[in-house]
């Protein structure tokens, strides 16, 4: 027959064991669907290290770079980071917000000396939007308006 101390201590290594257990399978599903972001110069430097992986490069499409296969969806582009700058081919539907001179992130998986073949593109944007419409005025009955829902 089990004390009470006893059953205690079997129910505490119960919920650690259970813990641990769930632990592990989060973590270990995370860790196969986790998709790093990289800057172009990480890339640079860390190309062998990358290479065969699925990854996201992060920075600028570079001024100038753009070119649109007439008759397809075909692009080719540069991401830049200022430093360091990689080709990159997607075949598809680009976001509205892809332009030159724009934050993008594109994803795919890097190949050592190839261009990136970008399974997806994402475009950044500033978070400070404002909707054109908004003029200083209307930001100003915005502002006086909030206020007077806040009294």
């Amino acid at each position: 027959m089990k004390t009470r101390p006893n059953k205690r201590l079997f129910l505490i290594g119960t919920l650690i064991l259970v813990a641990g257990a769930l632990a592990a399978l989060v973590f270990s599903s995370f860790t196969g669907a986790l998709v790093y972001f990289h800057t172009p110069t990480e890339v640079t430097a860390k190309t062998t290290e990358l290479n065969g992986k699925k990854i996201r490069i992060g920075g600028m499409v570079q001024a100038g770079s753009l070119v649109k296969e007439s008759g397809t969806q075909k692009i080719r582009f540069l991401v830049t980071d200022g430093t360091s700058q990689h080709p990159v081919r997607y075949d598809g539907m680009v976001p509205d917000l892809f332009r030159e001179g724009q934050g993008v992130v594109v994803e795919g998986t890097w190949r050592t000396g190839q261009d990136f073949m970008a399974d997806s593109i994402l475009a950044k944007h500033s978070e400070d939007y404002v909707p054109v419409e908004m003029s200083k005025e209307g930001i100003e009955k915005s502002k006086d308006s909030l206020m007077k829902s806040l009294k």
